[in-house]
């Protein structure tokens, strides 16, 4: 639910000092409890994190007050920040490990309408809270603008501050006190460099290639953490390194000037889509290398799906597919829309679209029933059969194996108007351009499934999957980015992305951007793979 009990101007910049120093005192005096994970005795392979109330050692769920930043224990442990409460009728806290909001006032978890504001809050907290999983920038070199050939189009003032990841092997990030985070937050991070979608163009005008030592290498840019939105990051990215349809999008005028229905165009329905070329705009621009903030893209999603508002964890699938649709649907209510012949075929079901045909067989009178269903991605389950290894085509039989509905699972035969035996299969009808799998790596109780899938980089087919009378000519797909989950579960751990420029693959890790070999890529436990038709086969 939506809270006014708080105002913008109400709220704490950051982590104050104070709470840096609490947790050095602790540290230094053995005062934090064996194996604490911010939720009781943790289990095993879950995450711990060094939780602390400012008036008591015994704490297992650390809340801040958003309005003076004391950070206290809840109703579970001594009850301190809902005393708080009572006392200074400070209302609104924030969970200090899932960045859940709760407010007092309103006896309920809530979310707030200037939520991208409490952006410097959240990011003193990870560093609070060791949250290296999450945390932005890198070490390296800082870059001259006099002595750098390749910032002729970047302009002096931020070459100065500009940082490039320096990897060494067993180097390490500053630390304070024996060894712990320095309570000193005041230190910026020393930020993460680079751009580039394409190669950098070769006039004048724009940024110069040299084959000189100084040369700084060109990659994508990389976009800020808000709080727990690295699912969002990964998926961005993801999509972003898909050619055609990163092009679409950079080129498509405003929905608003395509839909006829005022109404429609003054509620903000349409603005989704803008929000997002805009962005990718800005992901994609040749003359700035800082990392990109979502901050306005995150306002237009959040206000068409409210389910992820707030700054808990979500599904990067689940996000995919809210995005996906809501572009759909935006785009349906426009007429004219270039490459849109009619309002039920938009450029989103024209690049990420199949259709499945389910084939269901009488055992008693053979009559065959299909049925036709569009889709926009393929959940695929991992095998359960001990086998030494496990390959994409492995998941993709399994969905598409004979099974037989029998006893409870029985359903009716149109011929033999009863109930019967039958066998059910699943066909491709039509191929998507973009083939998107999903891998089910998420268990029902919480727990994740982390075994390694092989998958090839180039040559998947999927013609042995496809009807008899299907009209596709055969093909096959390349794979052009895929979305790794890192951690225990999915309430929980960390999204990464990699993609496909060109020839080269980056990883993409909220604003850290990096080039990697197509030798690391296919080591990668995917969580989500985006594959486009390819060269068709003679």
């Amino acid at each position: 639910m939506l809270c006014n009990h708080i105002k913008v101007e109400q709220c704490v910049e950051r982590v104050p000092k104070t709470m840096f120093r609490k947790k050095q005192d602790m540290e230094d005096n053995n005062l934090f409890l064996e194996g604490n994970s911010n939720r009781g005795k943790p289990s095993k392979g879950q995450e711990r994190f060094k939780t602390f109330c400012d008036e008591c050692d015994n704490c297992n769920k650390s809340l801040m007050c958003l309005t003076c930043g004391r950070i206290l224990c809840g109703r579970d442990d001594s009850g301190h920040a809902i005393e708080h409460f009572e006392e200074s009728r400070h209302p609104v806290v924030m969970d200090c490990i899932t960045f859940e909001l709760y407010c007092y006032t309103c006896d309920d978890e809530v979310s707030l309408d200037f939520e991208p504001s409490l952006y410097g809050v959240l990011k003193s907290l990870k560093l609070l809270f060791d949250r290296e999983d999450i945390m932005e920038g890198g070490e390296g070199p800082t870059i001259n603008a006099n002595t750098s050939p390749g910032l002729t189009n970047v302009s002096t003032n931020f070459a100065t501050k500009l940082h490039v990841v320096g990897e060494k092997k067993g180097s390490k990030k500053k630390r304070g006190k024996k060894g712990k985070v320095s309570p000193m937050f005041d230190t910026p991070f020393q930020g993460a460099v680079v751009i580039d979608c394409t190669n950098p163009p070769a006039s004048n005008g724009g940024v110069a290639s040299s084959s000189s030592s100084t040369e700084i290498p060109y990659r994508p840019r990389g976009l800020r953490n808000l709080g727990n939105t690295c699912f969002m990051n990964a998926v961005l990215q993801a999509l972003a390194c898909i050619k055609d349809f990163r092009e679409y999008i950079l080129n498509l005028p405003s929905l608003e000037d395509y839909v006829e229905d005022e109404k429609i165009a003054q509620n903000g329905n349409c603005f989704l889509t803008d929000e997002y070329q805009k962005l990718l705009a800005s992901m994609s621009a040749r003359n700035f290398r800082d990392p990109t903030s979502p901050n306005e893209f995150r306002e237009a999603f959040v206000s068409a799906c409210p389910r992820f508002r707030g700054f808990r964890q979500h599904d990067s699938h689940e996000f995919l597919r809210y995005l996906l649709d809501q572009m759909h649907t935006e785009m349906r209510k426009c007429r004219n829309l270039p490459e849109m012949p009619d309002d039920k075929t938009t450029p989103i079901s024209k690049s990420f679209e199949g259709t499945l045909q389910s084939s269901v067989i009488c055992q008693t009178c053979r009559n065959v029933s299909n049925k036709m269903d569009d889709f926009m991605d393929l959940s695929l389950d991992v095998p359960r059969v001990s086998k030494a290894r496990y390959r994409l085509s492995d998941c993709l039989d399994l969905f598409f194996q004979r099974e037989l509905l029998e006893k409870g699972e029985k359903p009716e035969c149109s011929k033999c108007k009863s109930k019967q035996t039958c066998s059910k299969q699943m066909f491709i009808k039509k191929l998507p351009e973009v083939l998107c799998l999903h891998i089910k790596r998420f268990r029902d109780n919480g727990g994740k499934i982390d075994t390694l899938i092989e998958f090839p980089l180039t040559g998947l087919s999927v013609d042995d999957f496809l009807t008899e009378d299907s009209d596709e000519p055969p093909c096959v797909y390349e794979l052009h980015s895929i979305i790794v989950h890192i951690g225990y579960g999915c309430s929980s751990g960390h999204y990464i992305a990699f993609g496909r420029r060109g020839a080269k693959w980056y990883q993409f890790d909220d604003t850290v951007v990096k080039a990697m070999e197509t030798s690391n890529i296919t080591k990668q436990r995917a969580y989500v793979l985006m594959y486009t038709k390819s060269t068709r086969k003679p």
